[in-house]
Formats: C-alpha cells, structure tokens, sequence
C-alpha cells in the first residue's frame, strides 16, 4: 500500500472525497517526499548486508570489516559467495579439516549458481557429506578430496647436481623430511664399456644395502622399484631392466658396514628397498664383484672401508685411496616424504560449462584465483596449503627401448704369443732365429 493511501484512510472519507482538492494535492506532495525518503531508508539497509547489496563499493566496504578484500577482476557475484563462504568458515573455526572441506564444498557450490556455470561436473546434485567420496551409484561422478601431511615425491638434488653420474666410491647425503621413515628407489642407466658392473648402493646410517648380480650395459635402464605386492613392511623390492623383470639378479642386506664382507646366508630371501630414517642418512655407490658376472677390471673383490676415498692430492691418504675410475653409472634417485603440517585439496576439473560472455571475465579462472588465495588465508599458520587441480587424463601407456645400430663384442682373450706374428720351429739353414722357437 502506498503512502497515499494510508493518509487517505486516516482522514474522514469527506475530506478525500474529491482528488483535486487542495488537501489531496498537499498530501500527494508528502506522501511523494515520504516514499523517496522510504526508498533511500531502504537502500542503506541493503548496503549493510551482503545478500541484498547490489554495488560492487558498497561489498568491498562489507569486504574490509571482516578483511576479506575482492580480487582483482572479481565481479559482484562471485565476491559475494567467496565472502559469505569465507566469513562463515571463520566463524566455524576455518583451520579445522572438516571447516576447510566444507568451505571447498559451499564455495564451489554457491559460485556454480552465482555465475550459472559448471566448474565440478555433478556437484550440484551431491550433498556435502557425499561430495568427497566415490559412490557406487554415482560411478562417473569424481568426489573432491582432501588429505592431511599428504605424501610428496623427492628427487636427489645432489646427484642431479652431477648430472646423474657417480663414480665408485661416491659419497652423498639426503635427508628425510617426512613425519615417517620411507623406502628409496632407483633408476640406474649403464655406462660405455661395461663399466656399469655389479651396482650398489648403501644406506650406512640404516645399513641398508640393494644390489644388482649383473652388468647394466650401455643404454639398458634399471628400475628398482615397489614390488606388486610390497609385503607386510611395504619395502618389498622389483627390479625391472628396460621393462623386462629381472628381480631374481636383485639382493639386499640389512645391518651393513663398510669394510665388513657380507656372507651369502646375509642376503634377504626376497629383496628389499633400502629405508630412509628420519634427518640425514649417508649414502655410498659400491661395485663389488660377484662370481658368474663379467666384471673383471670394473668391479673390486673387497668391500671397501671406512677411510677409503677417492686420491686426491693433499686430502687423502696414500695408503687410504685408489685412483679416480670416472663415472661407472647413471643413478637416480627418489623416495616419497609424508609432509608434516600441511594438507592438499584436490578438484577435479574435467569439464567446464560457461554459460556465454559474462562481464566478470573468465569465471572459471576467477573461481581457481579465489579457492587458492581462499585457501591461503583460512589455513593455521605454519601450515602449507595447497591446490590440486585434477584434469581430465587419458592414459597410454608406453616403454623406452634403446637400441645400438651396431655390435659391440667382447674382447678375445687367448695365450701369450697369439697375437704375435706366426712362428716355426727352429731349423738350422731354414728358419731365422728371431722368428722360430725351440722345440
């Protein structure tokens, strides 16, 4: 009902009887005056909450009380639902597991109606507590996720740093940061020559030691790797030589030490990877020759000791060292850490519905830009927060293979005299004494 008609009923009816009347004019005339003062009462009380406010400064302004500031590029809308989601994490708590799942969960949901647009396909029709797990009635729907001190992939940057390629002896060290102890695994690449014989590799400060009975020769790969079933300590080993299995030539020792020769009842019935404690662990590449294995001249028949070192002038000891051999492999070397204080949410991204030009700009890009930088802010300090976006993938699998355009054969070996020049028997007037032999 207008302003017009609540004075009209509080004045006798004889008094509003004509409508150009002096009074009626004076009263259209206020009421005009009390409805545009109504309007303006009405529109301050939109600006103070955010579901009803309809201008982008008058959002920031709600924005900087609670220090949620807008993006750049980030339309009403979408700084509306972020705000709202953000706001109410931190009323919850916002550092918890459950708190950052659900904001995940609301954020996306809410940005998904504000924009009409589709950013994780079949959200909308799942609730909160089946958005992060697989359904069987729901098979082609991907849930979020969400895992607490996930588990990342290190590589060694100290053999990177040589390229990959150790001489014998080689020392390095790597530490494990992780909240757990873990397994390393390797990937070694022959050398020219035949120089890459026997490899192994120890862990002294765990003691643990994997090794190969056999020649890794010029561009074959060796994978040494989590078996199919790794067994009740998840460490057992598989040894894979340009895809092809060869776990029956692969052995491991647990309490090794340098200089102390290991006894074949040493060796563990089924191989294992070595393990990686916690803090630093000490590393060193051996070649230890083995019978039944062409090693000769490329491996040493004693396990070396503690004091013994590459020779270098001033720095080693004469009798405590043996001559630079060069690089005799390509190792690399990686283990994966169970990261502490931190978490990584995972949002499938296979397909993305736009719903035309919108004057936000790419909303999907701005939804990625607010999630992360949402994130950021709602997680406890100290922690790590990450995102994952997961795409659509397709796999085909495939394999490396290595071929030489040529040859290579081994060297002959044959008696003293075979490669000199053909000699006879000495005869007297028929042979010269420089090319025969007594018989």
């Amino acid at each position: 009902m207008s302003v017009m008609n609540r004075l009209r009923e509080l004045l006798p009816p004889p008094l509003t009887v004509e409508r150009d009347s002096v009074l009626m004019q004076l009263l259209n005339v206020a009421s005009l005056e009390f409805e545009a003062l109504q309007e303006d009462l009405e529109r301050v009380r939109q600006t103070h909450w955010i579901r009803t406010v309809f201008r982008l400064e008058e959002a920031e302004k709600l924005g900087a009380l609670v220090d949620i500031p807008r993006l750049p590029g980030e339309g009403l809308s979408l700084y509306r639902e972020r705000l709202i989601a953000m706001a109410a994490a931190r009323l919850q708590g916002s550092t918890g597991p459950e708190e950052i799942r659900r904001f995940v969960y609301e954020f996306l949901s809410a940005a998904e109606r504000a924009v009409d647009s589709t950013f994780v396909l079949g959200l909308q029709e799942t609730v909160f507590e089946k958005a992060y797990r697989a359904s069987q009635e729901r098979p082609a729907f991907r849930p979020l996720s969400f895992r607490e001190n996930p588990r990342r992939e290190r590589l060694s940057s100290v053999l990177a740093a040589r390229r990959f390629r150790v001489p014998y002896l080689f020392r390095w060290t790597e530490s494990n940061r992780g909240l757990d102890e873990t397994a390393a695994q390797f990937d070694l690449r022959g050398l020219f020559d035949g120089r890459t014989a026997v490899p192994v590799l120890a862990n002294l400060t765990s003691g643990d030691v994997i090794g190969f009975r056999d020649v890794v020769r010029f561009g074959q790969r060796l994978r040494i790797v989590p078996a199919p079933d790794p067994g009740e300590q998840g460490r057992a080993a598989q040894a894979l030589l340009d895809g092809n299995e060869v776990s029956d030539r692969l052995f491991s020792i647990e309490g090794f030490r340098l200089g102390v020769p290991f006894l074949p009842q040493d060796i563990d019935q089924t191989p294992r990877l070595p393990r990686m404690q916690r803090g630093p662990n000490d590393w060193i590449f051996l070649s230890v020759a083995h019978f039944d294995v062409d090693g000769l001249n490329r491996t040493f028949l004693a396990i070396a000791d503690e004091d013994l070192r590459e020779g270098v002038f001033g720095e080693t000891g004469f009798d405590q060292s043996v001559f630079p051999s060069g690089p005799v492999a390509w190792v690399s070397m990686r283990w994966d850490e169970v990261e502490p204080a931190s978490f990584r949410v995972g949002v499938p991204r296979t397909v993305a519905v736009e719903s035309g030009d919108r004057p936000d700009g790419p909303v999907l890009e701005l939804i990625e830009q607010g999630l992360r930088h949402s994130l950021d802010r709602l997680r406890a300090a100290g922690v790590r927060a990450d995102l994952h976006f997961q795409p659509f993938v397709e796999v085909q699998p495939q394999k490396e293979r290595f071929e030489l355009p040529f040859r290579l054969l081994e060297p002959e070996r044959g008696p003293t005299g075979i490669e000199r020049d053909m000699t006879l028997g000495g005869r007297f007037g028929e042979t010269r004494l420089g090319d025969s032999r007594f018989e």
